[in-house]
Parts: structure tokens; C-alpha cells; sequence
């Protein structure tokens, strides 16, 4: 008998992540927000709230209005990476989304899952990163955990991880080039589901101290 290839949903579900190719050029729009945010340009229509890393190296750049959060959503449900909503839960949403920068050394840091809390089981909320262009091997890629194994997964422009709020994972050690960021995009996407709303939005709040708009 022959076995049909696991879907990416299926494969999330079994092994907590799963990989989504798409067309780089659709990170194109963000690439120009990020440059603008730089810059200091951005004007009245974009906000970002910068919120401290997992180092004092690596900075978390959130979009903080609606007009914001819906540049990512543009680039989320006009490419390939819309599969991710159907992956989450079968009918998931976007909640919070932003740039992960580090600048200089990070050191190899503790293993983490981003919804740890009990009332969140597996499969109900997800967390999908790509490169927002592509960095040097000084800059440490993705170490997570599966089966008692530690495994590496490697950035790729044109590729993103989606991986569970239970999968435990961490970013490898860096060095540093000057003058130079890794830079990550950062969706995080969660199940519409009342049972787990409210604990959801708590982790998010932890971490953006001004969530968008439930409604945006």
C-alpha cells in the first residue's frame, strides 16, 4: 500500500512544526516598512512599540495600530504563508506581529516555548518567522526540540517556520558584523476559540503593552 505524504497540517500537528515556501517578493512591502521605521519615517499611519528581547542584543519591534498589523496581514494572506491560518486550529487568525532584530553577539540562550501556560494546549496557537532578507553565518539560526533530540532548523528567504506555542525552541548562538541586523518577521497566529482567547491574549499583553484591536 502506498502512503500518501504528510500535509503540512498533518505534520504540524505530529511534530509541532511544519515549513511554508512562498514568493519572496511578497516580503517586499515589509522590507520597505522596516527600512522606513529606521529611518524614523514612517509618518503618522504606522506605529511600532519596541519591547526588549530575549537578550539585551535582540529587540522585538511590534506593530501597535491597526493600519500596522495590517501591512503583515497583507503579506500573510497574499502569499502562500495564508496556509498558516487553516494549519492553526483548522481556523486561526492573526493577533500580533513584528520584527525581531539583533544587532551584536547573542549567546546560546534557554530552550522556551512561547504559550506555556496550561489552559493553552498544543495546536491552538503558532508562531511563524522568516528572514526579512538573508543574514551572514555569524548570525545563529533555530535550535528546537523533538522527540529528546536537539535539531536545527535554518533560515532561508522564501521559507517560514510555523511552529506551535508548545514546541520548545531557542535561537542559536551569534556573532556579530557591524553595521549588519538579522532581522525576522514574526506573525503570531492563534485559534479564534473562546475557551482559549483570554489566556492567549494575556501571553501577547505580556509582551506588547498595546495589543491591536481585537477587531482590527
Amino acid at each position: 500500500m502506498t502512503t500518501l505524504p504528510m500535509t503540512r497540517a498533518q505534520h504540524f500537528q505530529e511534530h509541532l512544526f511544519t515549513e511554508l515556501p512562498f514568493r519572496a517578493r511578497h516580503l517586499s512591502p515589509l522590507r520597505r516598512l522596516y527600512r522606513q521605521m529606521l529611518a524614523g519615517c514612517l509618518g503618522e499611519q504606522f506605529s511600532f512599540h519596541a519591547s526588549p528581547g530575549l537578550h539585551p542584543n535582540m529587540t522585538w519591534h511590534y506593530a501597535t495600530n491597526p493600519h500596522t498589523l495590517a501591512a503583515f496581514q497583507r503579506c500573510l494572506t497574499g502569499s502562500d504563508l495564508s496556509e498558516s491560518l487553516s494549519i492553526v486550529d483548522g481556523d486561526a487568525r492573526l493577533l500580533a506581529a513584528c520584527f525581531v532584530v539583533v544587532r551584536g553577539d547573542t549567546p546560546a540562550l534557554d530552550y522556551h516555548v512561547d504559550y506555556g501556560q496550561v489552559e493553552i494546549p498544543s495546536g491552538v496557537t503558532g508562531t511563524m518567522l522568516t528572514p526579512l532578507h538573508a543574514f551572514n553565518p555569524p548570525y545563529g539560526q533555530l535550535d528546537y526540540c523533538e522527540g529528546g533530540r536537539e535539531l536545527e532548523y535554518r533560515y532561508r528567504v522564501g521559507d517560514a517556520i510555523l511552529f506551535d506555542g508548545k514546541l520548545q525552541h531557542r535561537p542559536q548562538a551569534a556573532g556579530s558584523i557591524e553595521g549588519e541586523a538579522r532581522v525576522l518577521v514574526s506573525w503570531s497566529i492563534a485559534t479564534e476559540d473562546p475557551r482559549y482567547c483570554f489566556a492567549i491574549r494575556r501571553v501577547i499583553e505580556s509582551q506588547m503593552p498595546d495589543p491591536p484591536s481585537p477587531d482590527a
